[in-house]
């Protein structure tokens, strides 16, 4: 009988979608997918915070704070080589999709691969954030090209 029970509260749980959802990011480089571990963002030494604001259309702009990693940083951490790419692609799990030139990528401070806002971890898009991963370009004064829900870079 309890053997019954625990798998029925198992199974409420998978259900109702209280189970924890582990972030994904795929990197496409030349049509080989490969998938980045997710932790390697979340502690990378070199992820920073930094203050940005949030402008959206019909709000007044929000002053926020958020923190990633530079992307060029996480390139470099993970062994991937820009410089023989024109341009890469950033899709959204929401089907949004940004395309970035490698020089502005390049540029220091300019672009990053953020995971929190104001100290707390990025929600996914199901749970009604932007996250778990959001690109944020700095130098775009209007942030009309960020993106948000980011699950798969493509190096063309």
């Amino acid at each position: 009988m309890l053997k019954k029970i625990l798998i029925f509260i198992i199974l409420i749980f998978i259900l109702t979608g209280c189970s924890e959802e582990l972030p994904s990011l795929t990197v496409n480089i030349d049509g080989k997918y490969e998938t980045v571990d997710t932790k390697i963002i979340y502690t990378h030494e070199e992820a920073v915070k930094f203050p940005a604001v949030v402008r959206s259309s019909g709000s007044k702009p929000v002053e926020t704070e958020y923190k990633g990693i530079e992307l060029i940083k996480l390139f470099e951490t993970l062994n991937i080589d820009i410089s023989n790419y024109s341009k890469i692609t950033f899709n959204a799990s929401d089907g949004y999709r940004i395309i970035l030139s490698v020089e502005e990528i390049k540029e220091p401070s300019n672009v990053y691969l953020t995971f929190e806002r104001d100290n707390e971890l990025l929600k996914s898009k199901k749970q009604g954030g932007n996250g778990p991963f959001q690109l944020i370009i700095r130098r775009d004064p209007f942030s009309q090209r960020w993106i948000k829900h980011v699950d798969e870079i493509i190096l063309e």
